[in-house]
């Protein structure tokens, strides 16, 4: 394939650009601004050969596809050069959607919480030597293969891009899918917090028939939610565990009697109550996922 990535700046296009490129795809890309620790790795990894700033030129008939940033303005001259050439041209969210059909898509929501959810998952499964795909919103957090049944996405509800204003995470179709919280959040794409669950409410009806949501039971709007779903889905709701506290230290009850671990606050006992559900429904049983969690921090 050759892609082009404009926008290639935002976390998410570099990670999956990255990815791309360590596969032996021809990438390129452009952007006004680079965050240094990324622009480092641009350069090392041989994805930044121009500077900054947009380029026309790097857009041609010859492209596979054009992956254009959340960020990107309409009348940037790289996306108009490509709606002029008659391109086919993806959000990110399209685009990941693309390259993980065909493998079964965990996705992991929320206001808050789906990042250290997601990295308690992907602890568990190198613990026990699954290998799955991932994609992430953090630097080199996107990994990509042919063989992994498995992708986790951490699934974003912001926007998808300039000319599409689908939020992400509803682009994904999970086959399985989780829901740590929703509370209307401070990042201007939502007015009010009707029209913010409304969203959410549509991220669980796009998971696919048959799949699963993991959701907060102790969320009064998340179980209300969910609950009213009509998607022919298995809902498994979770809550903090039960836990003991002596001296600082956070002893977990399991079936195998008190667990020490590293993590102490209660959102994230609950977080691991969680990934729990979902690490099970990746093949990892309940003493297995103890004990890597036992380790985790």
């Amino acid at each position: 394939m050759r892609v082009h990535f404009i926008g290639l700046g935002e976390v998410n296009l570099f990670n999956i650009a990255a990815a791309l490129h360590k596969k032996g795809e021809t990438v390129t890309g452009s952007d006004e601004v680079f965050d240094e620790s990324l622009k480092t790795m641009m350069e090392q990894q041989g994805l930044l050969s121009d500077g900054e700033g947009w380029f026309s030129n790097k857009i041609h008939a010859q492209l596979d596809a054009v992956v254009v940033g959340l960020k990107v303005k309409k009348d940037n001259p790289e996306l108009i050069k490509a709606q002029e050439l008659g391109l086919t041209i993806f959000s990110y969210p399209e685009f990941l959607y693309g390259q993980a059909q065909y493998k079964t898509r965990v996705v992991i929501a929320g206001s808050q919480g789906k990042s250290i959810i997601a990295s308690m998952i992907l602890h568990v499964l190198e613990y026990n030597d699954v290998d799955v795909d991932y994609a992430l919103s953090t630097p080199n957090g996107v990994y990509l293969t042919e063989q992994n049944d498995f992708i986790v996405i951490e699934g974003q509800d912001n926007l998808s891009s300039v000319i599409d204003s689908t939020p992400q995470f509803q682009l994904y179709h999970p086959n399985i899918a989780l829901l740590s919280d929703v509370g209307l959040t401070d990042n201007g794409n939502y007015s009010n917090i009707e029209s913010y669950i409304e969203q959410y409410g549509l991220f669980v009806d796009s998971i696919v028939k048959g799949g699963s949501i993991t959701y907060n039971d102790e969320d009064t709007e998340l179980k209300k939610l969910v609950e009213s779903s009509e998607n022919p889905i298995r809902k498994f709701p979770y809550i903090t565990p039960e836990y003991q506290e002596d001296n600082g230290e956070v002893f977990l009850d399991t079936p195998d009697g008190e667990m020490p671990l590293e993590i102490s606050e209660a959102t994230d006992l609950r977080n691991m109550a969680g990934a729990k559900w979902i690490c099970q429904q990746m093949g990892v049983d309940e003493v297995e996922f103890y004990e890597a969690m036992a380790t985790f921090k």
